[in-house]
């Protein structure tokens, strides 16, 4: 017992040790250049090509391109940049990760101190004097699902200052939010997307319809009602009946008239509320706000945050030739011009600058918390997914990540079966093993958009072969990529749907196949394992291969570069096609048998809140962080490279998380959900068989199901008699 505790104590201590070593920030050589981190902005436009070659021939400064504004922060602490562009949150997520870096410069839009403030602004005739006379009041608020124009954490100060959270263990974070609200303020207008899935918005909002009934369309109270937005919100105000609002204070001057244009109702009407409890007129010179988001900064290392002040002081594009143009038009985005400070500064005393800001930032959490605790399996992916907790924490996702690492697969889904751990991500050859021997169960899926980047199961025959249909495969010699994977599932059901019964695949198939049975079979060269290897089988003398399309496409475009197909001669192959040739309205080139994706996150069986909570919160990650994020600058990057690596975490070739019932909507048929169910619950009914008798056990449940249904139908028949 001592030696296992000593050994893991050592094991710890050999983790850790090389966590650091990868993580600490190790200074290069100086080579005199000085090198500032691009990050391209969303769109099909790309800067980098345009500007960093004339950056780098007319000046001393080289360009390292990041995938993420967050990856510009770690490039910079491990001195491999100098300096970037960083966000206030990245500000926030890069002093959470005690990361030391200064500000250098603001870049701005216009000439205020701050990007936006946000105002209280109050109906007189309302008898709101004080903050504590907003119990009741008709709340205006500007919504959700306004992306850059407001963040979730800002969105929510206003209510966390005055609003205390119950932390009910029987509600979700956002409806305990939720709740509160509803019975703090009277009727009120709350729009927009208050959860990513769609049905639990919908009983949210039926469940506490007073946030939603000042709202010019109470039902819907979605993101395309007139009241909601930064407009919105003072139309709720001045129109709509409601007696606060919470809005940008630009936004305030311009819809009473302050900035130029029309009145949209008689400012004297409204006074701005303060948080120390007392009013201002409209049209006072200096309103008092709430919070401020501050600006993006030009923020670098210490030892070079001096130089870069001097650097980027003065930018400019009046010579477009030149360095300086090229400089600032990598830098900015929609900012148009540099705001160099007095003296560069730390992050601490550049946010404490914008009132309110850090302080929303700093609410107390529920005890015991309710992280959601994420099983990784390597030191790469614990790094991945600790940054993922710094970014979505930034953000305001609720309940947020806690990253645990183990040191195989099998400790994970152990952790997971006995909840000290809420999920982990496996591959389609993982699955019935982790929803079989462990039971777990899928709660999203890595879906991507293209067939190629699934995995899709396909037949390939040799050209010449005698094979011309799925039922002639019997007998022949088969190759799969492994044992109970995505293929050999989709194999048993195709031959299930073809023949009309379950065969074992050893009785349907040729002997010296390569199945990869771990009691039964034929020994198959380890070189024969894997789609590539099952590929190779067939090449070497076997009759058929169920293997990923990806790998296929990859072997006709030549793309394949391994010794054995350079050893060999040119082969030629063709698809057979079990469910007809390739499907009308298809974008597919291939005919397949079925597919799945290639990533699942499973999960331990939870209750209906946990599983809410749980799915909207990774729902959210992926919203700000995946291939469809909104803000001009991606953030952080949920699925690519991470740190010059790839498929870190999730798969480079995701799309979105998606769940179960959008999987099915698909235009493609054939998923495989059903057949991983019926294979985890149905053919190993007979724990313990091998796979004749589980065959055998599905045929007789089938059987039983028949003889029952024969029985109940001729009961009835007798009675109607």
């Amino acid at each position: 017992m001592q030696s296992a505790t000593l050994l893991d104590f050592i094991w710890s201590f050999a983790v850790l040790f090389l966590s650091i070593t990868i993580c600490v920030a190790i200074e290069p050589p100086d080579d005199g250049k000085l090198r500032v981190c691009v990050v391209e902005s969303r769109g099909t436009y790309r800067k980098a090509p345009k500007f960093c070659p004339l950056l780098e021939a007319t000046s001393n400064i080289e360009c390292v391109i990041g995938v993420d504004r967050l990856d510009c922060v770690r490039r910079i602490h491990k001195g491999t940049a100098h300096f970037g562009v960083l966000s206030s949150e990245d500000l926030i997520a890069a002093r959470w990760a005690s990361v030391e870096i200064l500000v250098a410069s603001e870049l701005r839009s216009h000439e205020s101190h701050f990007e936006y403030e946000i105002v209280a602004v109050v109906d007189n005739s309302a008898g709101i004097n004080t903050v504590h006379d907003l119990h009741g009041a008709k709340l205006c608020h500007p919504g959700y699902g306004l992306e850059n124009h407001w963040t979730e954490v800002l969105a929510n100060y206003f209510e966390s200052t005055m609003v205390a959270r119950s932390c009910n263990p029987d509600l979700t974070l956002t409806e305990d939010r939720i709740a509160a609200s509803a019975k703090f303020f009277g009727p009120s207008c709350k729009a927009g997307p208050w959860v990513p899935d769609a049905k639990q918005d919908r009983i949210l909002k039926d469940r506490y319809p007073s946030l939603c009934q000042m709202c010019y369309d109470p039902y819907s109270c979605d993101d395309t009602d007139k009241h909601w937005g930064r407009r919105g919100t003072l139309y709720c105000l001045t129109s709509g009946g409601g007696s606060v609002s919470l809005a940008r204070l630009d936004d305030v001057k311009s819809h009473f008239g302050l900035a130029g244009l029309a009145a949209q109702d008689d400012p004297s009407k409204y006074s701005y509320l303060c948080l120390d409890g007392h009013l201002q007129p409209i049209n006072v010179t200096r309103p008092c706000i709430w919070t401020a988001k501050p600006w993006p900064v030009v923020a670098a290392r210490r030892s070079h945050a001096a130089q870069v002040k001097r650097l980027v002081t003065g930018l400019t594009h009046d010579e477009p030739q030149s360095w300086q143009n090229a400089l600032l038009s990598l830098l900015e985005t929609y900012h148009v011009f540099t705001w160099p400070m007095d003296n560069v500064i730390p992050i601490n005393d550049y946010l404490d600058q914008a009132i309110g800001f850090q302080s929303a930032y700093s609410f107390p959490e529920c005890n015991p918390p309710r992280s959601i605790v994420m099983c990784t399996t390597s030191i790469i992916e614990h790094i991945k997914c600790s940054w993922l907790q710094e970014a979505s924490q930034v953000y305001g996702v609720e309940p947020n990540i806690q990253c645990i690492r183990t040191t195989n697969l099998e400790m994970c889904l152990d952790d997971i079966k006995y909840k000290s751990a809420d999920v982990m991500l496996v591959d389609q050859e993982q699955r019935v093993q982790a929803q079989r021997d462990y039971g777990l169960r899928p709660l999203l899926y890595e879906y991507a958009e293209k067939m190629h980047d699934r995995y899709t199961i396909i037949a390939v025959v040799h050209n010449d072969g005698k094979y011309k249909s799925f039922k002639d495969l019997r007998g022949a010699r088969a190759c799969l990529p492994s044992y109970e994977g995505a293929a050999h599932l989709s194999v048993l059901e195709t031959i299930a749907n073809v023949t009309g019964s379950v065969h074992s695949l050893h009785a349907y198939f040729h002997r010296d196949s390569c199945l990869w049975h771990p009691q039964r079979g034929r020994q198959c060269p380890q070189h024969y394992r894997g789609d590539e290897g099952a590929l190779r089988c067939l090449a070497e003398g076997s009759d058929v291969a169920f293997i990923s399309s990806d790998v296929y496409k990859k072997y006709v475009s030549g793309n394949i570069t391994s010794d054995w197909v350079k050893r060999g001669e040119p082969k030629s192959y063709r698809l057979l096609c079990p469910y007809g040739g390739i499907e009308r309205h298809s974008r597919f080139e291939y005919c397949y048998l079925h597919w799945t994706t290639r990533g699942h996150l499973m999960t331990h069986n939870l209750s209906t809140t946990r599983h809410n909570e749980i799915y909207n919160s990774l729902r959210d990650m992926d919203h700000l962080f995946g291939k469809n994020y909104k803000s001009e600058v991606r953030p952080f990057t949920l699925y690519g490279v991470f740190d010059r690596r790839h498929d870190i975490l999730f798969h480079d070739s995701t799309s979105a998380l998606y769940g179960l019932d959008e999987l099915h909507r698909d235009d493609a048929k054939r998923t495989m959900e059903h057949i991983y169910y019926r294979y985890t619950t149905q053919y190993y009914a007979a724990r313990g068989g091998d796979e004749n008798s589980g065959a055998q056990s599905l045929k007789r449940s089938w059987i039983c199901c028949l003889v029952l249904l024969l029985t109940t139908t001729g009961l009835w028949l007798q009675q109607r008699s």
